[in-house]
């Protein structure tokens, strides 16, 4: 709190005439960032574009997101946002942890019903569904983000650029699922999927005397 007060240019009591404790600090500044990209998920999805453009129109947003707000969440979250949960006794923190916590799953829900679209239009198809789709974007723009949060090292290992590595790592991967339609359909794969099982020789014993 004494940090908070210090960058805020406040005394610390009047950090608690508004936060009772540093937990709902960071559950207010969660649920704030999450409300933030909701707004900017429906900005995008009333333009009407076309459910693969949305989809990367929505990831891009998310990068831009992560770039603006990761950095303060990841310093003050030394443990999993859902064990927070357990140790809250305030019913102000426990209403902002609740709160957070929907406006996250409308934000997921948003732009899985951007995948969704993909799917019914058979843009898309993927045994996962939808839903894992989802998930699937959710791990590789996070998880990009994470590896290239630190540009030298990550070019120092991988030699490769860290600047719009995410972006790529996102369409190599929409390249795979989008792919799939145009080649075979998933039910022939199902029918066919016998025939063209690989049969290894088997090897004969030898007869014993």
């Amino acid at each position: 709190m004494e940090m908070i007060a210090r960058e805020a240019k406040v005394a610390v009591g009047t950090i608690y005439l508004h936060f009772p404790s540093r937990d709902e600090v960071y559950l207010s500044l969660r649920a704030q960032f999450a409300e933030q990209l909701g707004v900017r998920y429906r900005e995008v999805k009333a333009r009407g574009l076309a459910p693969l453009d949305e989809m990367r129109t929505l990831a891009q947003v998310y990068i831009e997101h992560l770039r603006e707000s990761a950095e303060p969440v990841l310093t003050s979250e030394p443990t999993p946002y859902s064990q927070i949960r357990r140790r809250l006794r305030r019913a102000s923190e426990i209403r902002e942890f609740d709160r957070g916590l929907a406006l996250s799953r409308e934000v997921f829900h948003l732009f899985e019903s951007t995948v969704r679209r993909a799917f019914d239009a058979n843009l898309i198809a993927d045994a996962l569904g939808p839903t894992g789709v989802t998930v699937g974007i959710w791990a590789i723009l996070n998880g990009s983000y994470m590896v290239t949060r630190d540009k030298d090292l990550f070019r120092d290992l991988t030699g490769l650029e860290p600047e719009g590595f995410t972006a790529k790592a996102l369409e190599s991967y929409l390249s795979a699922i989008t792919s799939m339609p145009k080649r075979v359909s998933n039910r022939s794969i199902a029918s066919n999927s016998k025939s063209h099982v690989i049969k290894l020789p088997v090897k004969k014993r030898r007869a014993t005397r």
